[in-house]
């Protein structure tokens, strides 16, 4: 796919992951995806940004702030909008709620992390003038992403709303799954995949894809470094997926084409 050259708007648009253990994250991915890193120093929570062999914005790696050790170690999907604070007003109005409000990352842009009707949360990114990630559909970089909720069609719903998108669904036997897309047309921004009794236990949430050029290595690399195989590969129409757990407990999903 094309490098991404200015602001993805209504659909996901970054990845970022808050860990227990930057040091141990920055070498599980780096090898995994072959990225490079810039840490933003103490001033940004040492927010460190992950970068393609181009030089191209993938993803980024965070340590979790002081008094944050009991949060959870998780990736965040974050969606990219034109204007955030009219984002929060379409959440809330349509049973979404807000868990940080909007604020100004001093030379890249506005965040919010949001929660929407089935529990699942996510984030928001106004471009200022960063606009996430640099490229799609590449080793190492995103190429996917899909929340897994209890309600899939209330769900689905919302984020259509939210973000100005229509409701699709998938032909696919055994899973009731929903993809959005934009009212022009065109190809699917996300998946809305409901869970179902095999998920006993397991809260709604967003999970981000990665493209991988090999899957065997991947599996590889991940079992080096203390990884777990969670399911896969999975057979999918766009290519072979697995779903992992990372040594600090965050899950994400690789798949190779």
């Amino acid at each position: 796919m094309p490098n991404v050259d200015a602001p993805l708007v209504n659909r996901p648009c970054w990845f970022d992951l808050s860990t227990s253990d930057l040091t141990a994250a920055k070498a599980l991915y780096g090898e995994l995806f072959g990225w490079s890193y810039l840490d933003g120093g103490p001033e940004l929570g040492h927010y460190t940004m992950a970068f393609n062999a181009a030089g191209r914005a993938t993803a980024a790696l965070a340590p979790k702030m002081p008094g944050q050790d009991q949060m959870p170690t998780v990736w965040t999907v974050y969606w990219g909008t034109a204007d955030i604070s009219a984002s929060v007003e379409r959440i809330v109005a349509h049973g979404g709620s807000m868990m940080v409000p909007p604020m100004h990352i001093p030379g890249n842009g506005h965040m919010a992390i949001a929660i929407d009707p089935d529990g699942a949360v996510f984030g928001l990114w106004q471009a200022d003038p960063f606009g996430g990630a640099q490229v799609e559909g590449e080793h190492g970089a995103m190429c996917w992403s899909e929340v897994n909720c209890r309600d899939g069609a209330t769900n689905a719903a919302f984020y259509a709303a939210v973000f100005d998108l229509d409701v699709h669904m998938m032909d696919m036997p055994g899973v009731v799954y929903r993809t959005l897309h934009p009212t022009s047309g065109g190809e699917a921004v996300c998946g809305v995949l409901q869970m179902d009794a095999q998920w006993e236990g397991i809260p709604p949430h967003w999970m981000p894809y990665f493209a991988v050029a090999d899957l065997e290595r991947a599996d590889t690399v991940w079992a080096k470094h203390g990884g777990k195989q969670v399911a896969g590969p999975i057979a999918s129409p766009y290519g072979r997926i697995m779903v992992v757990q990372d040594p600090q407990g965050a899950f994400l999903s690789y798949m190779a084409s």
